[in-house]
Order: C-alpha cells, then structure tokens, then sequence
C-alpha cells in the first residue's frame, strides 16, 4: 500500500513537540504494509517521517518540483522522482496514494487535502483520509466541512472517507489495524 504524507517545509512553533510524536508514528507504522511517498525534500516537519520510515528500512519515494530541488536540495534517502512543474508534482502524489496522511501544514498541504477530496468526489473513490489534527490543527477545516454539507454544498459521501485523529496512537492504530483497497 503506498501511504501519500501532505504536510508543510515549514517549522510551527511547535516543531519539537510534534517532531516526536511524528518519530513515533514513523517508528510503528508497518513497513512491510506501507511504502511511503511524499513531496520531497528535506525542510521542515515534511521529512520526519519518510526520513525515520528509510532509516527503519522502509521503501520512501518523494515526488519533489526542480523549482523546489534547485532551491533547497532533493532528499538524501529513499528514492527521488523530479517533475518539471509544481502541478506535475501534485497530480503525480495524488496519483500514487492508497491512504493518505495530511500533518498540519501551510496552504500547499491544505490544497493537497482539497484536491484529493475531489478526486474522490469526481472519480468516484473511496481513497482514505487521515488527518493529524494536532493541536486541533484541522478543528475548522472540519467544521467547515460538515457545515457545507449540512447545507447541501457538498456529498455526505465525501466525509466518509476522511479519519481525524488528534494522538499520534490513534493514527498507527489507524493504519496498522485497517485494510485499504489497493487502486
């Protein structure tokens, strides 16, 4: 199962603190269940992740812009795929994922959140969403959500699929205990 991870390059005032509770999602999630893809790089809370998953011997692919890469640098574990453009980079993470996991993030992650929700909606998946809403971080995205959906704006449907979890416990539970369809 390729698990996709969204989240930001940034460092919130919070990084150490969720920088552990990251470590520990990536030390339990099952590597011989998941291989794990994500946008690249090594900046922020974005590689935590992936980079603990490499080190405990999981497969990690990133899918990282040239823009980004010539900027900042490409990952120096797992193994890199470089798209020409920012959409390329996007459309090719959307393509890849069984389960998705959107850690608090800036404006890129929250679109990366949207855009899988309508790839879902338009393509009639059932992908799965996990959101780390640590420090409630996704509290008003999900207000937002069900509102819009009380008021007939979006498919009742499409919140099927999206899990909110606030523990890093409850998100290995989560992936570890659950079966996803593979594409």
């Amino acid at each position: 199962m390729n698990l996709v991870i969204f989240s930001g390059s940034n460092k919130p005032i919070y990084y150490e603190e969720i920088k552990k509770e990251l470590i520990c999602i990536a030390n339990q999630i099952d590597n011989t269940k998941f291989d794990i893809w994500y946008g690249g790089g090594e900046e922020g809370i974005m590689s935590v992740i992936p980079r603990t998953f490499h080190e405990n011997g999981g497969n990690v692919f990133s899918v990282d812009w040239m823009f980004f890469i010539n900027k900042y640098g490409s990952a120096s574990f797992g193994t890199n795929y470089e798209m020409d453009t920012f959409e390329e980079r996007q459309k090719e993470l959307i393509s890849k994922g069984d389960v998705y996991l959107c850690l608090p993030g800036g404006v890129g992650t929250l679109s990366e959140l949207f855009d899988v929700l309508v790839f879902n909606d338009v393509h009639k998946k059932n992908k799965k969403i996990v959101l780390f809403s640590y420090h409630y971080f996704f509290h008003e995205i999900q207000q937002f959500l069900q509102e819009k959906t009380k008021q007939g704006f979006i498919k009742a449907k499409n919140l099927d699929n999206i899990f909110v979890f606030e523990k890093s416990s409850d998100i290995i539970d989560f992936l570890n205990k659950t079966t996803f369809r593979k594409k």
